[in-house]
């Protein structure tokens, strides 16, 4: 049993200590734009929602801004300049209302710790190798009223559907809603989260390319 947890929170210990830097060119340049981060605070902070593997919400987190150079808003800020230049809100600027995102590795350490409860470091191994993974990355736009539904149980909002993730990989889900130009609009992404890639800045990139696809 200490074995079995040992390796789980090895696992759970390394997501935590990951800080991704993303590299954008020229980000200076769109430093004027204002923006208005209207988040709750819980979204800029990391949770790990639980550690028990017979608890639903084991091995689902919310990653933390702290985590991420440039900040995933920062990134939002300059894309959507790169789109729009001078023309994306004037002195409104973009209001953000949620831009929070969950890592869901439920499936893939659950079949770690079977592994390794029958096969020690060997059986970790194999499982993460034949661990499937999502072949692409899936994105939809979405009804807040489902978002805040999820409010008192948060970690439901990581889950994902057959459809979304047929392989039951790893995955980062991000939620973006902000408002730009007077439209406001909530995407969800669902990208593929890789060991030793740098899947998350894959993940930023898609949500917010998706996200700005919905203006001119």
């Amino acid at each position: 049993m200490r074995k079995l947890l040992l390796v789980l929170w090895v696992f759970v210990a390394g997501c935590a200590a990951q800080v991704t830097t993303m590299n954008v060119p020229n980000i200076e340049r769109s430093s004027s734009v204002q923006v208005q981060d209207l988040r709750p605070e819980t979204e800029k902070e990391g949770e790990i929602f639980s550690l028990s593997i017979s608890n639903d919400a084991y091995a689902i987190y919310r990653i933390a801004d702290s985590a991420l150079t440039p900040p995933a808003t920062r990134l939002l800020q300059h894309r959507a300049f790169e789109k729009m230049g001078n023309s994306i809100g004037g002195p409104l600027g973009i209001k953000i209302h949620h831009f929070v995102i969950y890592r869901n590795r439920q499936a893939e350490l659950k079949r770690g710790a079977i592994f390794a409860a029958f096969g020690g470091a060997v059986g970790a191994a194999l499982a993460g190798e034949t661990a499937n993974s999502l072949n692409g990355v899936s994105s939809s736009l979405l009804d807040g009223k489902v978002f805040e539904s999820l409010a008192a149980t948060e970690y439901k909002r990581a889950l994902y559907t057959e459809q979304e993730n047929p392989g039951r990989g790893s995955v980062y889900i991000v939620y973006i809603e902000a408002e730009i130009q007077g439209k406001r609009v909530f995407t969800r992404t669902v990208a593929p989260f890789k060991e030793g890639e740098d899947s998350l800045t894959v993940a930023l990139e898609e949500s917010t390319k998706f996200y700005l696809s919905h203006y001119q």
